[in-house]
């Protein structure tokens, strides 16, 4: 196995426990009074439009929260179980890994533009945990961004595409 590929695995590896982390660290800590305004109006109109006086706003919140982190699980999961097939030879992991990182990567620079614009704000949570949850979606944008450069060496691409005749030119 060439050391690009080795990189490009532990680099998904990293990316994904960053990510993990953030969100899990995002699904436990925020509250409904962090969200932006118009946010919190959008949740408040679509709990309103069902017409059920049984549902609070915070209980279908508190609902998202969970879901946001099972989904959160499941999604690292799979980027783990990609890293694996990549480290294995597989052409394919490293197409389904590219588009993970556009996620990774589009939402670490949402968080930059949102921290310089001013959006990001601490809330209820406090200033400490904002951070860390900032920096992490950061560093796993910034390890998915690198491993996919180091995914796609002309050494890394012959290994994962079999030594085809366009393999790394």
């Amino acid at each position: 196995m060439p050391d690009d590929v080795h990189s490009a695995w532990g680099l998904w590896l990293a990316a994904t426990a960053f990510a993990l982390v953030g969100m899990l660290l995002n699904a436990a800590t925020t509250r409904f009074g962090d969200l932006p305004p118009a946010t919190r109006d959008a949740f408040r109109d679509a709990v309103e439009t069902t017409g059920t006086a049984d549902i609070s706003i915070e209980a279908l919140f508190g609902f998202a929260r969970g879901v946001g982190a099972v989904l959160a699980m499941v999604a690292a999961v799979v980027t783990v179980w990609l890293a694996f097939r990549l480290r294995a030879g597989k052409g394919w992991a490293r197409t389904m890994l590219d588009i993970v990182a556009v996620f990774l990567v589009v939402d670490a620079v949402s968080v930059v533009i949102g921290v310089f614009g001013g959006v990001a704000v601490a809330g209820e949570r406090g200033e400490i945990v904002t951070f860390l949850v900032i920096s992490l979606q950061i560093l796993a944008g910034l390890c998915a961004a690198t491993a996919v450069w180091r995914q796609h060496t002309a050494e890394a691409m012959k290994f994962t595409t079999g030594g085809g005749a366009r393999a790394g030119e």
